[in-house]
């Protein structure tokens, strides 16, 4: 009886250290890219006096390149890299930590808080761009801003047009101030309809928008926003296994995030990009239909104004603010059709 439990013991730490493994080399299979053909490339570059984390992937160096400005601020999409393997054979996808986030915040930390503001991000991001057209040789490239990345992508394309071929804003934020005070009451309601108690008496007590200047009640709204985003639909691989046995030993919320957020919040709320309708490059706006955080209709009355040498609002039905993260294969397929024909034509 001893030694089969000893051999059960044995085989169960076995497995415990054979599975993982095996996730682990099918995590790193998934990613692998031809040499030959292709790229992938991760480094250190100097923008704007500190050195900036970025990471270049794609299938084949022939195809365009897409910048992909994420969202938070703080919220780095590198450590997702296999969930966007799809979009590797379309495009050369450029991740960029910011200051603030991932790699970046975790070689400069705290000290770069008084360089926190949208000015620099917009300079730090355009000499990004520049360095991507010049190491890949590129006339110019796809810009693609998701939430905060929205933000920041239109202040990058109104100042520096002739970087990019196309812009495309998903989760697209006009005047976050107005998003809030919008969507509250739509958060409140999706929290009575689900009954949801810890979600209604959190926002009860923090109470409608707007809020004073640090005002700590405005993570109930922007929590439970985004808590009721639409989820994705994964199907589970040994390297998505691997992946999400690395991402539980991970913070929840990253240290970068709790740091970028405390430091840009008020100046992302006041930031109003009402006015910015003039675009000299396509525009392509991609919104999910159950957007709780960038309501549809504020980003649609503002594409409404945009003049453009063309423009599309695509509308995601059932996805969320998140729509570029839950709705991935089904958000390809519309860059492939929309964005591609764009891009291939200012070659």
């Amino acid at each position: 009886m001893r030694k089969i439990l000893l051999w059960a013991v044995a085989g169960f730490v076995a497995l415990l250290i054979l599975v993982p493994a095996y996730c682990a080399y099918e995590y790193q299979a998934a990613l692998r890219i031809n040499p030959a053909v292709g790229i992938d490339e991760a480094r250190f570059i100097k923008i704007g006096g500190i050195e900036q984390w970025i990471q270049i992937r794609g299938d084949n160096r022939n195809n365009p390149v897409l910048l992909w400005l994420n969202g938070g601020p703080g919220f780095s999409t590198i450590p997702y890299t296999l969930l966007s393997r799809r979009w590797e054979r379309a495009f050369t996808v450029v991740m960029w930590d910011q200051r603030g986030e991932g790699k970046t915040f975790e070689r400069s930390g705290t000290r770069v808080a008084p360089t926190m503001t949208i000015a620099q991000m917009t300079k730090d991001g355009i000499a990004v761009a520049q360095y991507i057209r010049a190491l890949l040789h590129k006339r110019k490239i796809i810009l693609l801003g998701h939430s905060w990345g929205s933000i920041l992508g239109v202040h990058m394309v109104q100042e520096r047009p002739d970087l990019f071929s196309v812009y495309v804003g998903t989760g697209q934020i006009v005047n976050l101030e107005k998003d809030s005070e919008a969507s509250y009451p739509l958060v409140l309601a999706h929290a009575r309809a689900t009954n949801n108690t810890k979600a209604i008496a959190e926002l009860t007590a923090a109470g409608p928008p707007p809020y004073p200047a640090s005002d700590m009640r405005k993570w109930a709204w922007v929590k439970w926003a985004n808590a009721f985003d639409p989820k994705p639909n994964l199907t589970l691989t040994p390297a998505l296994g691997w992946l999400l046995m690395r991402q539980l030993l991970s913070p929840a919320f990253p240290p970068g995030a709790l740091f970028s957020q405390k430091v840009m919040w008020q100046e992302i709320l006041r930031d109003d990009l009402s006015k910015d309708v003039d675009f000299a490059v396509p525009v392509v706006i991609i919104q999910g239909s159950k957007d709780l955080v960038a309501l549809p209709p504020l980003a649609r009355a503002w594409f409404a104004q945009i003049h453009a040498p063309s423009k599309q609002f695509v509308t995601m039905e059932g996805a969320g603010h998140n729509a570029i993260l839950s709705r991935r294969r089904a958000f390809l397929q519309i860059l492939i059709k929309k964005v591609l024909p764009l891009a291939h034509s200012q070659r």
